[in-house]
C-alpha cells in the first residue's frame, strides 16, 4: 500500500520481469479494475523483457524478431525460454484482465491485483460488494501453491483492501488439529509523509529534472484537492480526513441511566416521560453475515431531547433471529412503532418479521421506509436527521456498550460501517415528542431563561 505517484506500478512491473526470469515456467494473471489498466502495466513489462540490456544478459527469454515469439499480443505474453516446453505449459506467461473480464478456464500461478480500487467503484456499497466477489473468483483461478500479490491505494474503509486485512486461515498440527490463526495477507502499508519524513524525498537530477516529494510539493498537491478525504485517502492510506469530522466528540453528552426508570408501562428520565421508538438496519448483503445488522432504540421527552437507550447489533441472515433480537427489546423497552428501511431483498425479512409478530401477538407496528431520490444519499439523509441534534446539544449518550462504534460512525466522514447511526437516523425520523405536563408547563413558565430582546440578554424579571 503505497500513496499515489510513488511509482508502485512500476515496482510491480518490474517484480513480474524478475520472477519471470527467476521462474521461466511461472504464469501470472494481472488484474486491474479494467483492462486497459492491466494491458498498460503488460506492456510495461514487455518493455523490461524485450530491452537490449535484458536480451544481453538472458537471450534464451525472448526471441529477437517479434514475428517468432511465442505469443506477443497487447493482453497478453508468453516468453521463449525451453523450460516451458519442458513443462508442457499452456497458459500464457502474463495474461491480463479487467474486473469485468471473463476469465472462465484460466489458471495462474501467481495473481497480481494492481489498483482494483478506483474511484468508479469505492464509493457505493454495489461498487465494493462487486470488487470483492469478482476477487474472490480470481482466486480461484489461483493454483495450489501459489499466491497472490497486490498493490494499490486506499479510497474507503470498507474497500477491498480492508477486507484481506482482516482476512485469517487457521493453524493445524501433524493430527489436524487446530492450534492457531496466521493473518492470510503480509501487509506493507506507507504514507506519504510522517513527522515531514517523506517516503519518496524529493531530489533533483544533474539535468535539473526533479522527483519525489517535499512538503512544498505536498502543499500544492493538497491545495488542489477539493475532497480532502480523497487527498488522505490516497496519500497517506487513510480514508479519513482528521479535519473533515462530520460531528465533533465535544457534541456528546452522556446521561445518567439512575435517573432511567419504569413506572408501569411508560419509561420516564427524570420525572420526564418518554415516548420510546425503535429502528433497524439490515445488513447491506442478506446472503451471508458479513454485514451487520443494527436495532436502535431511542427515548424523546417533551423537550425533544433524544436519548439513545439501547443498541443491538449482530450478524444474521436468518428472519427468525432478527424477530429474536426485536422481540427481546420489545419486552425491555415496550416500543409501539418500528422502522424497518426497505429494499427489494429487505422486502421479504420486513414481511416475515411481520408475520412472527403477529403470531406472537406483539403491539408493535412494524412501518416499512422506502427513500426517496429527492431525499438525496444516504449520507445526506443521515446527516440532516442527526447533525443539528448533535449541534443543538439535544442528544444523549449511554456510556458503554456499542456507543463507542457509534461515536466513532458519527465522527468519521467514511466509517468502515454506517449501521447503527443508520439506525438512529431512521429512529429519530419517526420520533414524536410527548405532550408536556401541566407541571412542566408551569416550570417552564416560571423558569423560562430564552432570550426575548431583539438585541439579545435575558428579559427583566
Amino acid at each position: 500500500m503505497l500513496p499515489r505517484a510513488h511509482l508502485k506500478s512500476h515496482m510491480v512491473a518490474t517484480w513480474c520481469a524478475w520472477i519471470i526470469t527467476r521462474h521461466p515456467e511461472v504464469t501470472i494473471l494481472y488484474i486491474s479494475a479494467t483492462a486497459t489498466l492491466a494491458e498498460t502495466q503488460l506492456y510495461a513489462v514487455k518493455n523490461i523483457l524485450a530491452s537490449s540490456v535484458y536480451n544481453r544478459y538472458f537471450p534464451e527469454y525472448i526471441h529477437p524478431q517479434e514475428g517468432k515469439r511465442e505469443k506477443w499480443s497487447s493482453n497478453a505474453m508468453s516468453i521463449d525460454h525451453v523450460q516451458r516446453k519442458k513443462e508442457g505449459i499452456r497458459d500464457a506467461t502474463i495474461a491480463t484482465a479487467g474486473l469485468t473480464t471473463n476469465t472462465t478456464g484460466w489458471h495462474a500461478d501467481i495473481i497480481v491485483a494492481d489498483d482494483l480500487v478506483v474511484p468508479e467503484n469505492a464509493y457505493t456499497e454495489d461498487g465494493r460488494e462487486s470488487v470483492q466477489k469478482k476477487s474472490s473468483q480470481f482466486t480461484s483461478i489461483r493454483n495450489a501453491g501459489g499466491f497472490t500479490m497486490a498493490c494499490g491505494t486506499r479510497y474507503h474503509p470498507s474497500d477491498i483492501y480492508a477486507t484481506w486485512r482482516s482476512q485469517k486461515y487457521d493453524i493445524f498440527d501433524d493430527e489436524g488439529m487446530k492450534i492457531d490463526e496466521h493473518p492470510v495477507w503480509e501487509i506493507k502499508e506507507y504514507a506519504v509523509e510522517k513527522d515531514n519524513i517523506f517516503l519518496w524525498p524529493r531530489t533533483i537530477r544533474e539535468d535539473g529534472k526533479a522527483f519525489g516529494f517535499d512538503i512544498r510539493v505536498l502543499a500544492r498537491i493538497k491545495a488542489e484537492y477539493s475532497d480532502r478525504v480523497q487527498f488522505f485517502a490516497q496519500y497517506y492510506n487513510d480514508p479519513n480526513d482528521p479535519g473533515s469530522d462530520r460531528i465533533s466528540r465535544d457534541k456528546f453528552q452522556y446521561y445518567n441511566p439512575r435517573l432511567l426508570k419504569k413506572e408501569g408501562s411508560r419509561w420516564t428520565y427524570n420525572g420526564r416521560r418518554l415516548n420510546i421508538y425503535a429502528a433497524v438496519d439490515f445488513a447491506f448483503s442478506l446472503s451471508r453475515q458479513a454485514d451487520y445488522t443494527a436495532i436502535v432504540v431511542i427515548g424523546i421527552d417533551c423537550d425533544n431531547n433524544i436519548y439513545v437507550v439501547d443498541i443491538d447489533r449482530f450478524k444474521s441472515d436468518k428472519t427468525l433471529e432478527y424477530f429474536q433480537h426485536i422481540k427481546a427489546l420489545h419486552s425491555k423497552w415496550v416500543f409501539n412503532k418500528l422502522q424497518a428501511e426497505v429494499t427489494v431483498a429487505q422486502k421479504v425479512i420486513v414481511n416475515g418479521i411481520k408475520d412472527y409478530v403477529k403470531k406472537d401477538g406483539l403491539r408493535l407496528s412494524v412501518e416499512e421506509y422506502r427513500p426517496s431520490r429527492a431525499e438525496g444519499s444516504k449520507e445526506e439523509r443521515i446527516a440532516a436527521a442527526l447533525e443539528h441534534r448533535y449541534d443543538n446539544l439535544e442528544v444523549w449518550h449511554h456510556e458503554g456498550g456499542w456507543t463507542s462504534v457509534l461515536e466513532e460512525e458519527l465522527v468519521l466522514s467514511r466509517p468502515p460501517h454506517d449501521d447503527i447511526k443508520d439506525a438512529l437516523a431512521s429512529a429519530v425520523s419517526i420520533a414524536t415528542p410527548p405532550a408536556k405536563s401541566f407541571n412542566s408547563g408551569i416550570q417552564d413558565f416560571l423558569f423560562d431563561n430564552s432570550k426575548r430582546s431583539r438585541f439579545g440578554g435575558v428579559a427583566y424579571r
